[in-house]
């Protein structure tokens, strides 16, 4: 029985078939993208174009997701396509018996998601939503927190990324580029007070202390689909999200947004129409093709995430921190963003092998070993750290 990738020429998806087959052991990988030629382009990069079987699939066309699910009897489907592709191959999967995996719905999707439980839990199927870095190793993480207090009153999430470059050049974030440009421009919704509450688009403005070489850094709300479950879960009374933006990314993308790079409504130019986002998009797989082509051989970007999980223990008060920090990996050629290609390749080979097999549709925070996922990354060189603060009082 095999497993497919969606997706699979982009910057996420290539890496997790990487990941699936040279620390999963995955023998029987079908990799799929809209055109044959980027997928072929995006394995023969990483040499694993004899270990896998190619397809041109689109994730949009659900009805040819479940042909192939049924023909090449697929036990496991990794949607590493855009999150609007959600539900349409969840559908897919459901009527052909695949389990499923994605890097997240961006909160509206991943609601909508959710409510499907039923209809998988009788069907007998897991699917386990939103397994990038975040969403994904950030749930888990709070999931871990949570399991040391008697008491959750918050867990608050910060990402931020950057680069050692004596030049600090714009370092694009390890998600697509779409999703940015959500971002952006959607107002965000946090868990506040035991319900969702919506915040202005940036809005929610802090201080938050980043481990070296980021140091302080400003981080605002951005719509995420941490708040839209972990709350509920994990019993929660606030969960937010936050992105400390680099300030040369900061201004790219507030520089595209100004300029109407987010619209969806097409444009003619020289006899062509192409929206600005689908240009955009164009040009930024283009970027990341040509990029992992010839990866540096020097350790210089990274990814970076903080969770703090606060509340009580024993009655007293106790802070639970995870600091999450990933580089690039100069010796296999791999970016910092593989920490959101990694999580759906634990998931998924979870799943194939019935380690994760509760029916119904969970976010990673229900279903995913916090521990034993902690122990899976550092094999990878996605570093997990826990810090422990409690309060003792003599009165």
């Amino acid at each position: 029985m095999s497993i497919l990738v969606l997706g699979a020429s982009g910057q996420i998806g290539a890496y997790t078939v990487q990941d699936l087959i040279e620390f999963g052991g995955e023998k029987d990988v079908i990799v799929s993208s809209r055109k044959m030629a980027n997928v072929k382009r995006a394995m023969d990069d990483l040499k694993l174009t004899e270990r896998t079987k190619l397809m041109e699939l689109d994730a949009n066309n659900g009805s040819k997701v479940l042909e192939t699910i049924r023909n090449e009897k697929v036990e496991s489907v990794v949607n590493c396509a855009w999150y609007q592709t959600n539900l349409g191959v969840m559908d897919a999967c459901l009527k052909g018996g695949a389990t499923y995996t994605d890097l997240g719905g961006f909160f509206d999707t991943c609601l909508k998601q959710i409510e499907l439980h039923n209809k998988w839990k009788d069907a007998g199927i897991n699917a386990t939503i939103g397994l990038g870095s975040t969403p994904g190793m950030t749930n888990v993480a709070g999931a871990a927190g949570a399991k040391r207090l008697d008491q959750v009153d918050s867990i608050d999430i910060v990402c931020a990324w950057g680069n050692t470059l004596p030049v600090q050049e714009a370092g694009w974030p390890g998600y697509s580029i779409r999703t940015v440009l959500d971002e952006f421009t959607q107002e965000s919704v946090q868990w506040l007070g035991g319900k969702y509450a919506k915040q202005k688009i940036l809005g929610g403005e802090a201080d938050v202390l980043m481990p070296d070489p980021i140091g302080k850094i400003k981080a605002y709300f951005i719509k995420h689909s941490e708040p839209a479950t972990m709350g509920k879960y994990l019993n929660a009374k606030n969960v937010t999200f936050r992105i400390g933006f680099p300030k040369t990314d900061m201004n790219t993308f507030l520089t595209l947004r100004s300029l109407g790079f987010a619209d969806t409504n097409p444009l003619e130019v020289g006899g062509a129409k192409v929206s600005p986002l689908d240009y955009l998009t164009a040009m930024y797989q283009k970027g990341i093709a040509e990029g992992r082509s010839s990866p540096p051989k020097e350790k210089f970007e990274y990814d970076m995430f903080r969770v703090d999980c606060a509340g009580k223990k024993d009655g007293m008060p106790k802070m639970v921190t995870y600091f999450i920090v990933t580089w690039n990996d100069p010796d296999r050629g791999v970016s910092s963003a593989r920490d959101t290609s990694v999580p759906p390749s634990i998931v998924a080979h979870w799943q194939h092998t019935k380690r994760i097999k509760e029916p119904g549709v969970f976010p990673a925070e229900a279903t995913v070993e916090p521990e034993a996922f902690f122990k899976e990354l550092g094999k990878r060189k996605i570093l997990v750290d826990e810090q422990t603060t409690t309060t003792t009082k003599y009165y």
